[in-house]
Order: structure tokens, then C-alpha cells, then sequence
């Protein structure tokens, strides 16, 4: 701050004003720049919030699954379908799936809960004696007791009669390859649990297998050794299936299957995190892109000390791409990629633009950060943009690297069809969808930019 007895020879007190009381105007210049690093005079004309909407979770969301009346079982069911033969298609494989079903019995008993144990599949539930009864081969492939079924994983939950703040716990083990790939009545069955107050849970394992890999059309691509990922699928009250899922977890390590092969998520914190921003910004090629300095749109100038959440750039003609990232990343990531979000303009008085010349390129996720690819080689002149991914859209990176989008990947057998879209579905089921305004979004990246002379 200035010093006392330089205040007081401007005549001055407190730097409230960028005015001097007297007007000398080589004491005007000379008290503003000073004033502008000292002082805090305004930097800029004001620029629009970047992250637009009501705060996620909302207060609505939260009460409800605060409200929840807390239960005394658990639904288990165990997909029965052919497609699951290959976790017991080897010792070592047969070990891991007898570990897991172990697992998941000692933790439901730690919590005190007890368990309504059902087969799954051909459109509806049978009723087991106990868990244990999914260790024999004909429990898959539909031998003695048991008819075979294909996967219709919805019947665990359509069958339900659910009142509101009342939902049950219930607790699927499956592949999750969906018949036909079509995850249609998976996502309407769970639904109605939501709306009651249900939260959703997902304990994904990399476990031994060997056999016959399906894929959603029934015709197998696979024989032989693989390491397939098998899915705890689980929605109910929010603090019992928080425990329950960290239990199995715990259990399963425990019982001997390895914690690295194995992904936790609470669907509802995931898709209600605090919206990310960008943190930094690189061209391509880099040296036709400098950041940090004021941009000047329409007749007025705008300064990044004055702009929360955006990031500025001015630019030059042979800039084909821009990186926007919510880490300090200035290169493109090596990462996993997806084809998400959208891109908008941000109004500014005084401006009128348009997005011609911009477009988003894809998303690279690396961990918990996010960077966003823009297209910008026929971009010619300034704008104010912000590039959304709205919430419920925005995945987990290993849930793009699980998904099988075509039996053409490097190991397709070791991914789940369908895997993305089925999670982002169900993760939109926790998104506040009746506030007003509506909730903020996962992500919310804000650019200024002109070219520069």
C-alpha cells in the first residue's frame, strides 16, 4: 500500500479513488500506475461468471438423500448368463470369483445386513439358497437346477415396488454386457430408485478369465485367456452403500484379489464435483499463441487480473489449435480421448460474433485433469467463448479405457461393450434435473481471444 506521508502530500487518506484531489495531470498519471499495482483501480471491464447455474449438488439433492430411510437387507443378484463362465474357466480364475462372492458376504455381514440372494437373467430373478451357489459352472452354464439365460440385468431392479425416500439396496454382479447393447431398460429400471432417494455405486475388478468372450449380439470373438473386468453395480441409501461397497472392497483384497485391478465410484459425488476451469492454455504450435495479456473486443479492453476462470490468448494467423486444460499442462496430453461437451458464446456488449472458425476437437483425460482440444485453423477473428461439458457427461478416464467400442481395439476381450454410455446414463440420473436455474456443469472453460498485430 502507498506510505502515509505519500497520501498525505496527494492530499489523500485512503486510496479509494483513482482521482487525486488535485489535478495536476503529470500527478494523475503517475498516481494511477502506481495505483494500479498498489491500490487495486479497476483492470478492465467486468466479464460474465464463467461457471453459469445453481451450486451441485443442490439443497433439494442433498435433503433427499439425506432423507432416506436406512434398510435391513440386501438384493443380491448374480448375472447368470453364459457370458460370466470364463471367471471360473481357470484355478487360478475359479480362486479370484470365489474370493469375490467370499468378499462380498463378509462385508454384507459385517454391516449387519442380510442377504436376499437371486440368479439374473432371461428377463427375470431366481431365487438361490445362498451366494456360494454361484461357484459351480452349472450356475452359467444353465445345468441342474438352472435354465439357461441370457443377460437382462434389468429385472433386479423392474421387478421392485419403490416408495419415495424408501429405496431398497440393491447389489448386482455382472459383466454389465447388456443384450444388444441396449441399455434402454437398465437405465429406466433404476431410475425410479433414484427419484426415491437411491444413490449408485460402481466397484469395478480386472479379474483372471478363461473362455468364450461375447459380444452384445450373443456371437463370441474370444477363446481363451483374458482379464475381464466384472462390475459391482449397486444403488440404495447413500451412507449404507458408501460402507457396504468400501467393505467389499476391503473384503476382497483381503480374501485375495489385488487392490490395483480394482476402481471404486460414488456415482453422485463424481457427477456433482465442483466444476472444473482452465487453468492454462497452449497453442499450436505454440508459438503462435501468447497468454496473460489484456484483450481488447469491440470498444472495450478486458484485463486477466480482473477475470476470474478465463483464460486469454492473442493469437497469430498460423494457429491451428488451442489447448485449454484444468491442469498446468502446455502440450496436448497423452491421454484418454472422448468426443463430449460443447462450445458457446459468451455475450459481451458491444461485440457481436459468431463460432465461425472455432470448433472443439475432443476431450483428453489424464487422471482428475481434463484438456480441451480446439479446432481454431480457419479462425479469424476475436472471440469469447466457453467450452462446457455439461454434468453427468464427463467420465472417469478408466471408464474410456474399459469400454469396448469395437472388437477391432488392442484387447478387446478385456473391455466391457457399452461401458461408457451405460456409466455417463447412469450418472445423469444424479444431476438435480428440476433447478431453476439449472445446476452449473462438470466443466466450464472460458477463452478470450484476438489476433494480435
Amino acid at each position: 500500500m502507498p506510505t502515509t506521508a505519500y497520501l498525505n502530500s496527494l492530499n489523500m487518506k485512503h486510496p479509494k479513488s483513482c482521482l487525486p484531489k488535485r489535478r495536476n495531470p503529470t500527478a494523475l498519471l503517475a498516481f494511477c500506475l502506481v495505483s494500479i499495482g498498489l491500490a487495486g483501480c479497476s483492470q478492465g471491464t467486468k466479464l460474465p461468471d464463467c461457471v453459469q447455474g445453481a451450486e451441485a449438488p443442490t439443497s433439494a439433492q442433498k435433503a433427499l438423500w439425506n432423507g432416506v430411510t436406512s434398510v435391513t437387507v440386501i438384493d443380491l443378484g448374480i448375472d447368470g448368463s453364459g457370458s460370466m463362465l470364463g471367471f471360473m474357466g481357470s484355478t487360478e480364475a475359479k480362486e479370484n470369483w470365489k474370493s469375490l462372492i467370499k468378499g462380498v458376504k463378509i462385508a454384507t455381514a459385517g454391516e449387519g445386513l442380510s442377504i436376499n440372494s437371486k440368479r439374473v437373467g432371461g428377463g427375470q430373478t431366481q431365487t438361490i439358497n445362498n451366494p456360494s451357489q454361484a461357484i459351480d459352472p452349472c450356475f452359467f452354464q444353465g445345468c441342474n437346477s438352472f435354465r439357461p439365460v441370457t443377460s437382462s440385468l434389468d429385472s433386479l431392479w423392474k421387478n421392485s415396488t419403490v416408495s419415495p425416500n424408501n429405496p431398497p439396496l440393491k447389489i448386482l454382479i455382472s459383466d454389465l454386457e447388456v443384450n444388444d447393447g441396449d441399455i434402454t431398460n437398465l437405465i429406466n429400471a433404476i431410475q425410479p430408485h433414484t427419484d426415491a432417494g437411491a444413490v449408485i455405486g460402481i466397484l469395478a475388478i480386472k479379474a483372471p478369465f478363461k473362455g468364450k468372450v461375447f459380444n452384445s449380439e450373443g456371437s463370441d470373438f474370444h477363446q481363451g485367456e483374458a482379464t475381464r473386468p466384472v462390475y459391482i453395480l449397486a444403488t440404495g441409501p447413500q451412507s449404507q452403500l458408501h460402507r457396504v461397497l468400501q467393505s467389499i472392497k476391503e473384503n476382497i483384497s483381503i480374501a485375495g484379489t489385488a487392490i490395483p485391478s480394482m476402481k471404486l465410484v460414488y456415482l453422485e459425488d463424481w457427477v456433482n464435483q465442483k466444476t472444473l476451469n482452465a487453468k492454462s492454455i497452449a497453442g499450436i504450435p505454440q508459438r503462435a499463441l501468447s497468454s496473460g495479456l489484456p484483450i481488447r473486443l469491440g470498444n472495450k479492453t478486458y484485463s486477466p487480473t480482473s477475470a476470474s476462470g478465463y483464460q486469454f490468448a492473442k493469437t497469430k494467423n498460423n494457429l491451428t489449435g488451442i489447448l485449454l486444460s484444468s491442469g498446468n499442462v502446455n502440450s496436448e496430453l497423452d491421454a484418454s480421448r472422448v468426443n463430449i461437451g460443447r462450445l458457446e458464446t459468451i455475450q459481451l456488449k458491444g461485440f457481436d460474433q459468431s463460432l465461425n472458425g472455432v470448433s472443439v476437437n475432443r476431450i483428453n483425460l489424464r487422471g482428475s485433469d481434463i484438456q480441451i482440444k480446439l479446432n481454431t485453423s480457419e479462425m479469424s477473428n476475436g472471440k469469447a467463448l466457453r467450452a462446457v461439458i455439461p454434468r453427468g457427461q464427463l467420465p472417469q478416464n478408466w471408464w474410456v479405457q474399459w469400454d469396448r467400442q469395437s472388437t477391432q481395439s488392442e484387447n478387446p476381450q478385456d473391455q466391457t461393450d457399452g461401458l461408457l454410455q451405460l456409466l455417463t446414463s447412469l450418472g445423469r440420473l444424479l444431476v438435480d434435473r428440476t433447478a431453476v436455474p439449472p445446476v452449473t456443469p462438470a466443466a466450464s472453460f472460458c477463452l478470450l481471444t484476438n489476433t494480435s498485430s
